[in-house]
């Protein structure tokens, strides 16, 4: 139970989505401290998690194999140029079983720290301190985000959340955040 009170609440929706059992797998994209992938397997699923160094590397699904009832990414789709985050939410799609579904998050443009640090695109920015120093940021509007996910997936559910007191606060520690916004989305693959 605990490990479902700490979960992210689109790995809370999985677990209340997707039953588990036998062959059930879920990816854990970017996995952070393994708090969803807890979760997930305290409810029966088996679980791939990808941390996040391989995350944001140019193969991050080398050595992945089989497919997936579903996927999960509550940080992992947030970094990066909207094509390398592309390139992701299509490997991700390409790992999933037909029908399986991809609970996700995004960066909003609603979000504060959209336009602030460093431009490197039009909707892309890397802050200048902190932790998070010359990561890349993207943040979509929902028009641009629907038309990401299209390309590969039907879109379930797409919300906008403020997510100061969600994200992980191992990323944040030095300065929490303050307006944060996110998307949560939930998709399925054809």
């Amino acid at each position: 139970m605990g490990e479902l009170m700490s979960a992210h609440p689109l790995a809370v929706l999985l677990i209340e989505n997707l039953r588990p059992g036998p062959g059930r797998r879920v990816l854990d994209f970017a996995c952070g401290r393994g708090r969803n992938a807890a979760a997930l397997r305290a409810a029966g699923f088996e679980v791939i998690a990808i941390d996040e160094v391989a995350a944001a590397s140019e193969r991050p699904f080398a050595g992945v194999a089989g497919r997936f009832a579903a996927a999960i990414s509550t940080h992992g789709l947030l970094h990066g140029t909207p094509a390398a985050i592309g390139e992701r939410v299509r490997g991700i799609a390409a790992l999933l079983e037909p029908g399986g579904t991809l609970y996700a998050t995004f960066g909003s443009v609603r979000d504060a720290r959209h336009e602030q640090g460093e431009r490197l695109g039009e909707f892309t920015y890397a802050p200048v301190d902190g932790e998070e120093r010359g990561v890349p940021h993207t943040f979509f509007d929902r028009e641009r985000l629907r038309a990401l996910l299209e390309e590969r997936f039907t879109v379930d559910s797409l919300e906008e959340h403020g997510v100061d007191q969600v994200v992980g606060s191992w990323g944040h520690t030095a300065r929490p955040l303050s307006g944060a916004v996110h998307w949560f989305a939930i998709a399925t693959v054809g």
